[in-house]
């Protein structure tokens, strides 16, 4: 029988989803707000979006910096509630 490498031995980029798809949001939305336009972008609520996809890229960073949590389940979810 051939052994498998142990799953849990790969190292685990988690944040990198938030970081990628915040960026994603962030320059989606800021794409918006700078394309010329007659409105006032002051008073626009594409700032919301650009606020969100910012704050995921944000959270997305620092759960790659800081590593897993003592929440985070092993197969998934939170242990929190144990």
């Amino acid at each position: 029988m051939s052994q498998q490498p142990d799953k849990a031995a790969r190292k685990k980029h988690l944040g990198l989803g938030l970081l990628i798809g915040g960026l994603i949001i962030l320059a989606f939305f800021l794409a918006f707000l700078l394309i010329p336009q007659n409105a006032d972008k002051s008073i626009s609520p594409m700032w919301i979006g650009v606020a969100w996809g910012a704050l995921m890229a944000i959270w997305g960073l620092f759960r790659m910096i800081k590593g897993p949590s003592k929440l985070d389940h092993p197969r998934g979810g939170s242990d929190a509630g144990v």
